[in-house]
């Protein structure tokens, strides 16, 4: 007969050795309160953070769109005017397209910290399972959709993987354990995604190609000064201009000083003080966007330099106080680019 009494007898060396392997193994998943904290405000800034230089795009297109206004103004046919304007309209629908690399590099940037704020959210075990089978998946499509656009620079993927792992085999740790694994294991392999895309809003911002956004808007400021005084000097030529109906149907301009023949007559409208105050406002943007423009430049090295000092200080299980210097200057670059932001009307 098999003596089981050895399975009831304590084991003293092997319950030592068990409960120092599990704190061990818990020791080194887990990061304190303040840690997750630190990591779910920097997911919280870092999803809005594309919003900006989204930003400079979609006012360019703003004023782009204004300013044709004025080079429209001066137009007397009805037919050609409207024609123009249908043009307009046009442009504003495929504007509204933005280049679609750079529309994923904000989707992605965007994407991953939201990520970050639901895996340190303060969350039930089950909801973390539920809201976590999704995580990964999504971004690795994403990505994959970005490689396929840039295959010299594909950007690793994996963050469906990571997540399954930490489901698989979290299933009884405490909820804090599996929120430190999925921090550290997101930020870990995040360092590399953050600073590819870094580098692709870096080119996006700072590129000095003809149709870049930074030479567009010197571009812009150029042409709305032209149009405008195009449409100022019109005006005040034609303030008095009249046309007729010729005798093929066409339009003949004639000025008061000039001997006016039988036909249909219409006078030319004045500019007035609105024309006037769309002009200053589009300067004004213009001039903003192109602050808010240098301004998230610099952000972007501000939100590399803080996610890198992010892992490293998760990895080595460090008080993050060490990252509070970079993690201030990425607050307050976002601080002023909200600024900034809302003073284009």
């Amino acid at each position: 007969m098999v003596n089981n009494d050895r399975y009831l007898k304590p084991q003293p060396m092997k319950n030592t050795v068990m409960a120092c392997l599990l704190l061990l193994c818990c020791s080194c998943a887990s990061l304190s309160k303040s840690q997750l904290d630190e990591v779910n405000q920097f997911g919280g800034a870092t999803k809005t953070f594309a919003t900006y230089p989204a930003k400079v795009m979609s006012a360019l297109v703003d004023v782009h769109t204004q300013n044709q206004y004025f080079e429209v103004g001066i137009i007397v046919d009805a037919n050609l005017h409207r024609q123009h304007v249908d043009s307009i309209y046009k442009w504003i629908q495929t504007s509204a397209k933005k280049d679609e690399e750079i529309a994923l590099v904000f989707q992605i940037i965007s994407d991953y910290g939201q990520k970050l704020v639901h895996l340190t959210a303060n969350v039930h075990t089950l909801q973390l399972d539920t809201a976590a089978q999704s995580f990964g998946t999504n971004m690795d499509a994403l990505i994959n959709k970005f490689n396929s656009l840039d295959p010299q620079h594909k950007v690793p993927t994996g963050y469906g993987a990571i997540i399954g792992q930490i489901i698989a085999v979290g299933g009884n740790m405490y909820v804090q354990d599996r929120q430190a694994k999925g921090a550290k294991a997101f930020v870990t392999k995040g360092d590399t995604l953050i600073g590819m895309m870094a580098t692709k809003l870096e080119q996006y911002l700072s590129s000095e190609d003809i149709n870049s956004i930074k030479t567009s808007i010197s571009r812009e400021r150029r042409e709305l000064v032209h149009n405008y005084t195009a449409y100022l000097a019109s005006d005040n030529e034609l303030i008095n201009l009249y046309y007729k109906i010729n005798k093929y149907g066409g339009k003949d301009s004639v000025t008061k000083k000039d001997t006016v023949i039988t036909g249909a007559l219409k006078a030319w409208r004045s500019s007035g003080m609105g024309a006037d105050s769309l002009y200053i406002k589009l300067l004004t943007n213009l001039d903003t966007d192109e602050t808010l423009r240098q301004q998230c430049l610099a952000a972007v090295e501000n939100l590399r330099k803080a996610h890198h000092k992010l892992m490293e200080d998760l990895q080595e299980k460090k008080n993050l106080k060490e990252v509070y210097e970079e993690l201030q200057g990425y607050g307050a670059s976002l601080r002023q680019l909200h600024s900034t932001s809302s003073k284009i009307k």
